[in-house]
């Protein structure tokens, strides 16, 4: 089996038991928790205090909730929504301006945003390696859209510290992020 072949079995076993783990995770009351401690950090961090073009995720499958930081009205925040395979990100204009999108997952319906206008892109997670690489659920939205624009933003791994591990190796369609953002 070559090296790429054996990677790729390797993220896809990695997946499956970071979701069953993500599972216990949050039946046992510890995502609540590591949510709140993360929402902390962040409205106490200088890159979220900067920012004024801000994406983030509404979590699905047990994933850090970040949504309570759309509370600050002096920030613009955006979401992503799949659009033909890419990921494109539009400006939340409220709860009631929302859509189930590709995947049943809530995207607004406001106006897209130029990638080069984002200051910061939180990222979910089902695994981060320490080198500052995500293992995401398999379809490369996110290393596609860094790849395409490669703009100035920050990109933040929200993930807890018991998903970050150095089990997965990343391979090149993989992009590096500048941080990883966990309860510690």
């Amino acid at each position: 089996m070559q090296v790429l072949e054996k990677i790729i079995c390797n993220k896809k076993e990695l997946r499956k038991s970071a979701l069953v783990k993500r599972e216990f995770f949050s039946n046992s009351g510890l995502l609540d928790k590591c949510s709140k401690r993360v929402v902390s950090k962040i409205l106490n961090s200088t890159y979220f205090k900067t920012a004024n073009n801000i994406a983030l995720y509404f979590p699905i499958k047990n994933e850090i909730d970040i949504t309570p930081i759309l509370c600050n009205a002096d920030k613009n925040f955006y979401f992503p929504c799949c659009n033909n395979n890419e990921l494109i990100f539009r400006l939340f204009e409220g709860f009631h301006n929302l859509k189930k999108g590709k995947y049943d997952i809530l995207e607004p319906v406001g106006k897209i945003l130029n990638p080069a206008d984002l200051d910061l892109i939180f990222v979910p997670a089902l695994l981060a390696n320490n080198a500052g690489y995500r293992l995401g659920y398999g379809k490369g939205y996110y290393d596609r859209f860094f790849s395409k624009h490669p703009f100035n933003y920050k990109k933040v791994i929200v993930i807890s510290s018991l998903f970050i591990s150095d089990k997965f190796v990343q391979d090149d369609n993989d992009v590096k992020c500048d941080f990883i953002l966990s309860e510690l």
